[in-house]
Formats: structure tokens, sequence, C-alpha cells
């Protein structure tokens, strides 16, 4: 190949003369078939760029470097990021933490080590075994910062921690009082105290304002810088004060009843028992302690538990304010202008006519064009326009695009385009909204916002059941727990009571405590077909209430109650956290009771609010879905989950954390909203609130009767006691009278015997056998045969033939 060069009298080409090697390339030689191939091999390095041909010249020429071009220490200064400076931080003083804790503890010390601990030993004083804690903890918080349950470091933050530090040091140091500046600097010298950091901090401060002074003003920094690193305000660190000084006043107001009692000891006032089963409300006192009682003297309302007025709680203390979100119109335009040259390429002309911004997506309305046909001009169909969201996906750099053809009350179709940032919607911030304010109910809840930014707010007695559903992590969680913070925001325990089911224990057990609990949050899977049933008994007394008052619904009933100055029906919402756990226990049962108050609780104002991360055909069954109107779909993983949500498909091109699809009672397609969120310290501190009235709860009726005023004034009020109620109350059998008769006489059970003789089933025969056994009349079944011995012959005299043996 070198010969052939030479013989055609080629050179090597340079950067010029690239073309010109091309262009001879592409003639062929008719000499020789190989050498056209050779050729070829050898010009392949010439075609590249001339960034790469410049890249290879020699260091020689200073013209080669490129000028923007930094040097290998510019450039890792440059790309030496705030987040890997910061992890750098976090690593070196988790380091030092860490040294400093082993020279602590080391018996056998080196000579640096001993130098570093007697100089750390003066100058911080007892302040040293606070210092290793202290790096550990900056540094792992530095290097661990971008987990969400981890607050984000600030500089405030870290403001804040120094001046916690530099404070204990200088509270070390007064603990030992030193009278003079030179005692002072002594303690330093020793090692006691606060060191000389501490010395310095205290004369400074008694130097200025005195030793009295000084102590004031260590007490002020020290709540100062407590509220910098925890970045809360003064009044946020005393917020566990309230309810820890009711609960002493309510045991002081206990102990004072008890001396007051002269003689009726505690266990005797505890000893209150239920009217009648059934009923939670309605308690009687044994008749001598009802009597001790009304001869006691006449107690001051001050020293006696009287019902707290409820008072709601404030929005702004509980709730926090969401930030101001800024938006690109010149990206939304050119993405515009991007749909509208895709769809034209495709054949499927199209003009985007309105661009709608919401938090999580923004929807481009587009109105299909018209396009010259063989009969004339035509408009283009929607669904060429909806088949071509891949497409548009593609073209737009978007993870998935949901299309909406069309919009329900427009003249366009919807091109929905995920945002690059999502936006958060705070519940403050709906419930602030005049959407809000329109929903005249105390049952109404913040949802969201819509694709438009507008705030979307819902009545939960005008549905009256909701179904949420969703995969796991999309956000249904969170929708619950917003649902009952909007509850508890707005309503008294006079107002709204509620029973929750939660089989995980994590997600509901949060709000035992608060008086608008029934009971405690059921957790046993056991235990939920009882409190479902507990439910259905409620309903029909309630139903039994509204026919004695000639009423249709609870709301006419509760206005004739008021009327007569008595106690109105509280509304009961039931939240169901997993539906599918209940469906695997007992689905048949779980089914049956759920539709039943699905169908017929509305009227007497009881809710159903369920919620399951399977929406599969077994746990979200048709008599379920026929019941609940109003679904809430978050991102499923396949069109077919969404179909037995929403019963169409949609849900499965959701984004996730908190898109959902609402489909409301009254409307013709589900809406596409952001879910509001509302944050774990949020919740806590509504809990917190209303757990200060746990003192002095106000219990509510039900429909069987009984208000709170039936207990008398002075004894404890707890929280309802339903579990008892929760059992399923055991119903006679109108055969085991004669059962137990027919047994005695023949001086043996069987269940074989019972059916033949009662013409009964055997499921019924081994039932009245089972209550016999309880009840002592019959034995144990013998080996082999199965027969029972009879243990109680009642009032009559056993067989003939046994008397004979």
């Amino acid at each position: 190949m070198a010969r052939q060069t030479r013989k055609d009298g080629r050179k090597k080409p340079d950067k010029s003369s690239r073309p010109a090697v091309k262009s001879q390339k592409s003639k062929p030689n008719p000499g020789r078939g190989a050498s056209n191939k050779k050729p070829g091999r050898t010009s392949k390095p010439a075609a590249r760029g001339s960034s790469s041909r410049q890249s290879r010249q020699a260091p020689g020429k200073p013209a080669s470097r490129s000028k923007s071009t930094p040097s290998p220490r510019q450039s890792f200064t440059s790309g030496l990021s705030l987040d890997r400076k910061l992890d750098i931080a976090g690593v070196v003083l988790s380091l030092m933490g860490l040294l400093t804790l082993l020279s602590l503890i080391s018996s056998s010390r080196s000579a640096i080590t001993s130098g570093w601990i007697g100089m750390l030993s003066k100058g911080l004083g007892w302040g040293i075994y606070l210092l290793p804690l202290t790096l550990l903890v900056v540094g792992l918080w530095l290097v661990l910062r971008n987990f969400e349950q981890i607050p984000l470091p600030s500089p405030e933050r870290l403001l804040g921690l120094s001046l916690l530090y530099l404070n204990l040091l200088g509270i070390l140091h007064l603990f030992k009082l030193p009278e003079t500046r030179e005692a002072s600097l002594a303690l330093a010298d020793a090692g006691q105290g606060g060191g000389y950091l501490g010395a310095l901090t205290l004369e400074i401060l008694r130097t200025i304002l005195g030793m009295g002074g000084a102590t004031v003003a260590l007490l002020a920094w020290l709540l100062i810088a407590m509220a910098l690193s925890l970045d809360v305000s003064v009044v946020e660190l005393f917020h566990w004060l309230p309810p820890l000084l009711s609960r002493l006043q309510d045991r002081w107001n206990d102990f004072r009843l008890q001396r007051l009692s002269k003689g009726v000891s505690q266990p005797e006032l505890d000893g209150f028992t239920p009217l009648q089963r059934g009923v939670d409300l309605d308690y009687e006192l044994d008749p001598q302690i009802a009597n001790r009682l009304a001869a006691l003297p006449s107690i001051p309302p001050t020293l006696g538990v009287t019902p707290k007025d409820w008072q709601l709680p404030v929005v702004e203390e509980i709730l926090e304010a969401g930030g101001e979100v800024s938006y690109d119109t010149e990206l939304d335009k050119q993405r515009g202008k991007v749909i509208e040259e895709t769809l034209a390429s495709f054949g499927a002309p199209a003009k985007v006519v309105e661009i709608s911004r919401g938090p999580t997506i923004t929807q481009f309305g587009v109105e299909p064009d018209f396009i010259e046909s063989r009969g004339g001009r035509m408009r283009v169909r929607v669904g060429k326009i909806a088949a071509l969201a891949d497409d548009l996906a593609l073209a737009l750099s978007a993870s998935t695009i949901r299309i909406q053809a069309p919009v329900p009350g427009k003249g366009y179709v919807g091109i929905e385009v995920p945002n690059d940032e999502i936006s958060l919607v705070t519940l403050r911030s709906v419930i602030e909204n005049e959407a809000f304010r329109r929903v005249k109910s105390p049952l109404g809840f913040a949802l969201g916002q819509d694709v438009a930014g507008n705030a979307v707010a819902a009545d939960l007695a005008a549905m009256p059941h909701l179904l949420v559903a969703g995969a796991t992590g999309s956000g249904k969680s969170v929708c619950v727990n917003s649902l009952i913070t909007c509850l508890l925001l707005h309503n008294t325990p006079e107002d709204v009571r509620l029973i929750m089911v939660d089989p995980k224990r994590v997600e509901l057990t949060g709000y035992n405590g608060i008086p608008h609990l029934l009971a405690p949050v059921v957790v046993e899977l056991e235990r939920v077909v009882g409190a479902l049933q507990w439910v259905l008994r409620e309903m029909d007394q309630r139903y039994h209430k509204l026919a004695q008052a000639g009423c249709r619904n609870l709301k006419e009933y509760n206005a004739k109650l008021l009327a007569r100055g008595e106690k109105k029906l509280p509304f009961l919402v039931v939240f169901i956290d997993e539906l599918a756990d209940l469906m695997m226990l007992a689905p048949d049962e779980t089914e049956r009771t759920i539709t039943r108050l699905a169908q017929l609780a509305r009227a007497t104002g009881i809710h159903l609010v369920i919620a399951t991360q399977r929406p599969s055909v077994d746990v979200v069954t048709g008599l379920i879905k026929a019941n609940f109107p109003a679904r809430i779909a978050f991102a499923v993983a396949s069109g077919v989950d969404s179909r037995v949500i929403l019963d169409q498909p949609g849900a499965e091109r959701l984004l996730g954390r908190g898109d959902m699809l609402f489909q409301a009672p009254d409307a013709a397609a589900p809406v596409r909203l952001q879910g509001v969120f509302v944050s774990d310290s949020e919740i806590q501190r509504l809990v917190q609130y209303w757990q200060s009235f746990a003192g002095a709860v106000a219990l509510a009726p039900t429909a069987v009767g009984g208000v709170v005023d039936a207990v008398p004034s002075g004894l404890p009020l707890k929280q309802i006691p339903l579990w008892d109620d929760f059992t399923p109350e055991e119903e006679k059998d109108p055969l085991l009278d004669e059962a137990i008769d027919l047994t005695r006489r023949q001086g043996r059970a069987s269940v074989s015997m019972l059916q033949r003789r009662l013409r009964i089933g055997y499921t019924r025969a081994a039932r009245l056998i089972e209550s016999m056994e309880a009840k002592g009349i019959v034995g144990p079944p013998e080996s082999g045969t199965g027969a029972r011995e009879v243990l109680d012959y009642g009032p009559a005299a056993p067989p003939i033939d046994e008397q004979r043996e």
C-alpha cells in the first residue's frame, strides 16, 4: 500500500485537502481491483472531524489549544459543586468526632491524642464530652441530608447549633458559681465547667449584666439557639405544655373528688356498667353508690370535671402555607409549536387554542383543523389525534402523555404534558380558596388543583361514599389523611364521629386519643367484621329514630332535636385503609356488610371511605362499585386496573405522587387533579390539639339513646368502649329449650339424635350441642361414638334406666 501511494504520487491528506481526497476516492481505478479498496482504508481517518485533527497537533504549536479549554486545576476547582463540598465537610466532621470519641474512651493515648484531648479539655471543660457527639450528628446530617425524613441543612440551623453549644458551655461554667474572674479562669485551666470558652462567655455577660442578668441572658440565649436549630418559633417550643397542664389539672380534680367523697373509693366510682348491651353511652351506677354520691356536698364548678366547650382549631396555626410557583410561558409556547408541527407531519393538522398550566401537567387545548380530500374539506378525526400520543411524547421528550379526546364541555382535544417540576399543592392553599368556602357542608373536604391550577373541593355527604384506589406509593394514604384533616379542622366531636380500620397499623394509628374516635383504631382483622356489624346496628337504630320522628334524613331529624333543646346525632364516617386484607379474610361477610351500608346508610348520616392498593375484580367487586359512584384513581400499573376503578383507561398514564383522576357522581368523565399534601407535622399538631380536650370529653349521643349528661357529674369521662358492642351478640336459638328438654329425657345427646328428632340440619344441630356444652348441660364427646353424657338434668330426675344403674 505504501508503494502504490508513492507510485500514484499521492501525499498524506491534510486539513485543507480532505474534500479532494474524498472525490478521488469515489473514482474507480480501472487498473487493479484490489488497489481500489486499499486507498479507501487509508482515507478513513481523513474523514473524521477537524476537532480531532486539531487535538493531535504537536504540543509546540500554541494555536492548536482552544481558548475555552480549562486547565486541569481550573476544571477540578470549577467542578466541585456545593453538594460535593457538603459531603466532604460531613465526612471530615464525622471522622473528627469519631477520632475524638475514641481518644476520650481510650486508656492508652499517644502524644498527639493526649495533647489534643488536653487542649480540648482546657478550652471546653466538661463540654468535651458533648463535642464528639455534636461533630458526629452534624457530619451525618450533612452526609444524609437528601433523605426525606431529615431536614435540609441551612446556615440558620448551623448557626443555631453553634450558639447552642456555646450556650451550654456558659451554663456549665455557671453551675460552678465562680465568684471572681481569677476563680473562673482557674476552673477553666483545671478542665472543669465550660473551659476557657465557657469562662469567656460567662465573664463577658457578668461584666455587662451582673450575675443575675447573665443567668437570664443565658436562658434567653438557649431559647433562641433552640428555635434556630429546630427551625421553629419560640412559642412552638412549648406546644407540649398545654396538654401537660390539662392532664395535671385532671389529676388534681380526681384527687379533690376522692377527698370530697369521704369514703367512696375510686374503684367504686369507676364501677358503672352499661344499661344494655349494644348501648355505648348510657351508664348507671350501683344504687348504693348513687345514694352516697347524692348525699355529697355540692362541688364548685372549678373543681368538678365539666365538659369543655369545643373550639375548632385555627387553620393558620395547624397548616403550613404554600410557596409561590413561577411558570415559564415561553417554554409552553414552544411546546405548543412542537405539538402543531408534529401533528401536521403525521397528516393530522391542528391548532393550539388554549394552554392551561397546572401544578403537575400542562394541558394544551388542540382544535382539529381541516384537510383536503376527494369529497372536499373535512375535519381531522379526534381518534387520529388520540392515536398519536406516543409520537407526541417522543417529540416533546416527555415520559408519558395523556390525551383527553375531547375535553368535556370544550371544543378541543386536551393533550396533557408533564411539567419539568411538580408544584406542591398544600392543604391550606385549597382550604383558603373560594371553591372550598362554597361547599356548605360539615363533610366538605379539599381535593387538590385541576390542570388549570384551580382549587377543587368536594362534599362527602353528597357522594355519599368514596372509593380510593391506586398502586403502592401513588398517594392514597396522603389523600385519606387530608380528608380526615379537613373533617377535624371544621367539625367538633358533636358534629362528626369517626371509626377507622387500619390493618397495616401505621397509617391511621396516629389518630388514637382524639375525641372524634368512637373507639381506638381497629388494627386486628378479626375485629373488623364486628366493627362493621356494629355500624349496621347503629344504622338500623337511626332508621327507627327517623321513622318515629317522621323525618326522611338526618338533617331534618337533627333540626327537630335542636328545636326541642336536645343533642343532635353526629355524622359517622368509617375509614377502611386497606380493603384487600378484609376481602382475603372474610370476602362474603365484608362484601355483604359494605354493600348494605353503602345502599342504606346515606339517609342516616353514615358514610364510607375505602382505600385499596390492589384494584382487582375480586377486591373491588361489581356490587361494591355499583354503590360507590364517587371514585379516586391514582397511578396504576396497567389499563386493566384503571378499568376496574373507573370503568375506562387513563389511570395507567398518571405520574404518581398525588396525580389522580377524580370521578364525581354527577360528572360524565373523570377530572385530572393534583391532590393536596398534608405533612406529618401538620397532622401531629392537629392531633395534639384535639388530644388536649381528652380530660373532658363530651360524648355525643347515638341512635339507641343516651347522652353524656346521663353520666353523673364528677366521674371520669372516657372514650366510648365499643369493643364489647363490636362482638356480635349471640342470639338464642328457638329450639334450644326443646333440645335441652329432649336431651334430659333421653339421657344422652348427639348431633344425629337432634337431627332426627328435631328434623334440622347438621350445622344447626351441632350449634345446639355446643350451646348445651357451654351451659354445662352435656359433657365432651366420647371417643368413637361421638355421644355426650348428660351432666345436668335440671329439676327433672334422670331416666329410669339410669336410676336402676
